[in-house]
């Protein structure tokens, strides 16, 4: 199978889970980091945006928001989005993952 077929194939799965369960926030972020892996930047952003809007509190969407936002240089926003996931998962692998990717954007030649 190949990689444009399987991200169809997971696409077609998250939006049946998204439809049995639409308030919960994994579809969203599985649909994100699809379309983070097809370069897809800001369709990415808005998806875990939207997961953020059903679980406010979810230091993996946040994590991966930021980590996005970096992508895309917006890196006031993605300090943000970074610091929240560190605050809500300060122990966890989220907390930890976004404590990683503030470290790397200090030594980004393009980082301000």
């Amino acid at each position: 199978m190949q990689a444009g077929a399987t991200f169809q194939h997971a696409r077609d799965i998250l939006y049946k889970l998204r439809a049995r369960c639409p308030n919960e926030p994994y579809a969203e972020i599985g649909l994100g980091s699809i379309c983070f892996s097809e370069g897809r930047i800001e369709a990415a952003i808005d998806h875990y945006r939207e997961a953020l809007k059903l679980s406010p509190c979810n230091a993996y969407a946040y994590a991966l928001l930021g980590e996005s936002q970096m992508f895309q240089g917006e890196y006031s926003a993605a300090r943000v989005s970074l610091r929240r996931a560190c605050d809500i998962d300060p122990k966890g692998p989220y907390g930890r993952l976004a404590d990683r990717l503030l470290t790397l954007m200090q030594f980004l030649p393009q980082h301000v």
